[in-house]
């Protein structure tokens, strides 16, 4: 018999929103400050997932290494990311209108997410979509990032439903892990920042479109 789902989570990068963009802009120009070479798009996407200063360490790698300069690094991307954290960013097609039928539906909303808080709910009031989110947790919300299971179960305390089963979804090998190690069930959007097969995580199930999502909960997970 399966467990009945009383929440989503969400991861933000690359499950929700196309952010890579913003943050590539942001790359290039904290490494044209420091007089590094720049990276391409598709570079900086595979660097997302595991928090900001991971991201910036691994540009600093890529363009000649770290040599000490990763606090002056982090607070460049920081503000320029800040300047313009959505002129690029979009929602993946259909999310506005899942979150609505999940919200209907009478599921609470979260968002569990390695990017800061305030730039996490930033990027959603800009976007219009904050308003289904009950609890926003980010990467500074904590002492941890994920995949420590700390952040997923601080949302769902913000949400009133300490140790309820929910879903968590997310694009990520760092999103699978993070359910993993919370027990909860996952669910994998196809279209995000992946680096394996979708056919090789351990997910409830994988989608690659919004408009499929509220069918899937309520058909494989059962919700109240």
């Amino acid at each position: 018999m399966q467990a009945v789902v009383r929440a989503v989570v969400f991861d933000l990068d690359g499950t929700l929103v196309e952010s890579a963009p913003d943050l590539h802009a942001a790359a290039v120009r904290m490494l044209a400050g420091l007089g590094r070479p720049a990276l391409d798009l598709a570079t900086v996407t595979g660097f997302v997932g595991n928090g900001v200063g991971k991201l910036v360490e691994r540009c600093l790698v890529a363009t000649g290494g770290e040599d000490g300069l990763q606090a002056e690094a982090l607070a460049a991307f920081h503000r320029h990311y800040a300047a313009a954290p959505t002129a690029l960013t979009r929602p993946y097609e259909g999310v506005a209108d899942a979150l609505a039928a999940l919200a209907a539906a009478g599921l609470p909303l979260g968002v569990c997410t390695n990017k800061p808080e305030a730039m996490a709910r930033r990027v959603l009031a800009d976007l219009d979509l904050a308003a289904p989110f009950g609890a926003v947790v980010g990467g500074d919300t904590l002492p941890v990032l994920k995949p420590d299971p700390a952040p997923l179960r601080l949302c769902l305390e913000q949400l009133g439903l300490p140790g309820a089963h929910a879903l968590y979804v997310g694009d990520s090998e760092t999103d699978e892990a993070t359910a993993r190690a919370a027990g909860l069930p996952f669910a994998l959007f196809t279209r995000g920042y992946r680096k394996r097969a979708a056919e090789s995580f351990e997910a409830r199930f994988a989608f690659e479109r919004y408009a499929d999502l509220p069918g899937l909960i309520r058909d494989r997970l059962a919700p109240a």
